[in-house]
């Protein structure tokens, strides 16, 4: 987009000042002036008013194309947020599932989603939305995301990244109790994913307060209410559901 608005601005200036040349040409030929025999005012009205008929076409594709990339842009973005609220909802279920096992948990196991989140979160922070003009209600959300929700997920995201830590450090404590050497309590993983099941909830919140006013922008382009509420009943509540439902498929 913001090659669309640098050719827009330079195709704007262009246009006016060939208009200007042209008409002042158009005067100077009704009046009378002096007329150069081998520059006549003729052909210098056909040149520059031709070229300011070329530059007039140039602006109006530039100007239809900026809006279809804008539109196409807006697209882009809520189609990220909404991939990357769905990762952020499997996560929080995840963390559920595990801590109602009371098990040890795999290490490695939310690595992946992590490692999406994180595209999702980076694709999102530099999409280049740049509108013509700055007050523009599209930019205001995504500079609130840029400043205010991306931070948040990203501290989520390298605390979820503790789980292995703690997963290596309950096991640490577990090898010294077998040899005798230590006493401690194996729940490491446990705490850290009763912390993680609260805190996940802000980025979800708050990343769904985004796409609501986004949608509310666009006039309910998106139909973010039906798409949030059908993303999370289609997520199944642990792992042992997804399982069952994949061996009752024919």
């Amino acid at each position: 987009m913001r090659s669309n608005v640098k050719t827009i601005k330079l195709t704007t200036w262009l246009s006016l000042i060939l208009i200007a040349i042209t008409y002042l040409i158009s005067i100077k030929r009704i009046c009378g002036g002096n007329e150069l025999k081998w520059l006549p005012d003729s052909f210098l009205l056909a040149v520059f008013g031709g070229a300011f008929a070329s530059m007039l076409v140039v602006l109006i594709c530039e100007i239809s194309k900026y809006y279809q990339n804008r539109e196409s842009t807006e697209t882009y973005l809520v189609s990220h947020l909404y991939y990357l609220y769905g990762q952020l909802q499997v996560i929080s279920k995840n963390i559920g599932f595990f801590i109602e096992q009371k098990d040890r948990m795999p290490q490695n196991s939310l690595i992946q989603l992590i490692a999406n989140v994180e595209a999702e979160m980076n694709a999102i922070y530099f999409a280049d939305y740049a509108p013509y003009k700055k007050n523009n209600a599209i930019l205001t959300e995504k500079m609130e995301y840029n400043n205010g929700i991306f931070p948040v997920i990203q501290q989520f995201m390298q605390d979820c990244r503790l789980i292995e830590i703690a997963a290596i450090t309950d096991e640490m404590i577990r090898i010294k109790k077998s040899m005798g050497t230590d006493e401690g309590t194996e729940n490491n993983v446990s705490l850290v994913l009763l912390k993680l099941s609260e805190q996940v909830q802000e980025p979800l919140s708050l990343i769904n307060k985004l796409l609501t006013r986004i949608d509310q922008i666009c006039h309910g382009r998106y139909n973010w209410s039906k798409r949030r509420d059908d993303l999370v009943k289609g997520i199944p509540d642990n792992r042992t559901d997804m399982l069952e439902l994949f061996l009752q498929k024919k």
